[in-house]
């Protein structure tokens, strides 16, 4: 069967010398895998290995073989040409930390068009705008919902993150949990739009600390998910 769809790559891996292995999120058909023989070769190919960067908003057409590791790939072209992710360092930071993030979180995601759309928009912002350091927190926050395990804001006098219940308590649960100011912060996040993140007035310690929470929330929520390995970096760039 022949598959016509947008997708946004997740993660490549160089097979050999010249053979390159795609993991794509695709807008019909969820999570999909590819081997793509002979791109880095000196052999030309319809095929870029420049298509095929982190996050990259892709257009491709496969052929879907069932109960097959991989598929084939027949065609891909840029689908949304990004003026700025890649040639802006900050940017291209938070790019290589969100894709650690969701090759994680995503492993078998099955089609889910919400987050697709969620993904396309959120990164068509980041693209536009400059104001964007509080950007990669208030995107984990959002992120939850579409992974099924957004914490539940009980009443406005919630002071603690229940990580057992997935919920923001009144009182101080028995299980994991976080507290204090960043868990006052992350809640003054819920509902916010990209365009007002950067209205997040905290210490840069404090924002590690609310990203540090939302990244163990996300471990203790998601079998195999591990703390990126790019969060020093982003913590350097936004320092």
């Amino acid at each position: 069967m022949i598959i016509s769809t947008k997708a946004i790559v997740l993660r490549k891996i160089k097979y050999s010398d010249s053979s390159l292995i795609v993991d794509v999120f695709t807008e019909l058909e969820g999570r999909k895998s590819f081997f793509i023989k002979g791109i880095l070769g000196q052999t030309k190919t319809k095929l870029k290995n420049s298509h095929f960067q982190p996050l990259s908003q892709i257009l491709i057409k496969y052929n879907k073989r069932e109960k097959k590791k991989f598929n084939f790939l027949i065609d891909c072209k840029v689908h949304s040409h990004c003026q700025n992710i890649y040639l802006d360092y900050r940017k291209s930071s938070i790019i290589l930390f969100l894709n650690e993030i969701l090759n994680m979180c995503m492993v078998e995601e099955a089609c889910n068009k919400e987050l697709f759309c969620f993904l396309e928009s959120s990164l068509k912002w980041l693209d536009n705008n400059n104001k964007i350091s509080n950007f990669h927190i208030l995107f984990i926050l959002k992120l939850l919902k579409y992974l099924g395990i957004n914490p539940h804001l009980k009443s406005s006098n919630s002071k603690f993150l229940s990580f057992e219940s997935g919920s923001f308590e009144d009182e101080k649960p028995n299980g994991l949990h976080a507290e204090g100011e960043s868990v006052m912060s992350i809640i003054s996040l819920l509902g916010m739009k990209f365009d007002d993140c950067f209205s997040l007035k905290v210490s840069q310690v404090q924002k590690h600390e609310i990203l540090k929470i939302l990244l163990e929330y996300i471990e203790y929520h998601v079998q195999g998910f591990k703390q990126p390995k790019s969060l020093h970096i982003l913590h350097q760039i936004f320092e």
